[in-house]
């Protein structure tokens, strides 16, 4: 059994002074983080991986996850996710390790949205990634490698404003 758990960025600053890519994250995205992570380890307990795109606001998010789950890994950063549609991060998916059971990868909408109805089967109206937002789905495969759509058991979705 693999768990992907695909988890978009937490709250940014609006505007983008350096560009897209160097955006960090707002007070409000750091706590909605920590919450998130905080979550996910009474949820799930510590990953196996992390793997998060290259962008700033993306590995500030997967950074105060990992404080909160007591990951002692190092990241993967990981730049292909960044601006990537659901094909790109399918094949990220299935490139992970197989020794890597559950894994969080920390990213971007749209594309985290496209992957995540279709690895699931949901019409993409369906799913709605806000914010901090991480969705959860299982796979019954052994192989990362053998993911693909609708491979994935659907298991929700869970955002900061859910847990209050």
């Amino acid at each position: 059994m693999k768990t992907l758990l695909i988890l978009r960025h937490a709250k940014t600053q609006p505007d983008a002074p350096q560009g897209d890519h160097a955006r960090e994250l707002k007070e409000r995205g750091h706590h909605d983080a920590a919450a998130i992570g905080a979550h996910l380890r009474s949820e799930i307990g510590t990953p196996d991986a992390i793997v998060t795109s290259d962008a700033a606001r993306a590995r500030q998010t997967a950074e105060i996850i990992a404080t909160e789950l007591g990951f002692g890994k190092p990241l993967v950063i990981e730049p292909r996710i960044y601006a990537a549609g659901g094909d790109t991060l399918l094949q990220v998916v299935r490139e992970l390790p197989d020794d890597a059971h559950t894994v969080i990868l920390v990213g971007h909408n749209p594309g985290f949205e496209e992957l995540a109805a279709s690895l699931s089967g949901r019409d993409a109206d369906d799913v709605r990634l806000p914010t901090a937002a991480v969705a959860r789905l299982e796979f019954d495969l052994p192989r990362w490698s053998d993911v693909g759509p609708e491979t994935g058991m659907w298991r929700g979705v869970v955002t900061p404003r859910t847990l209050n």
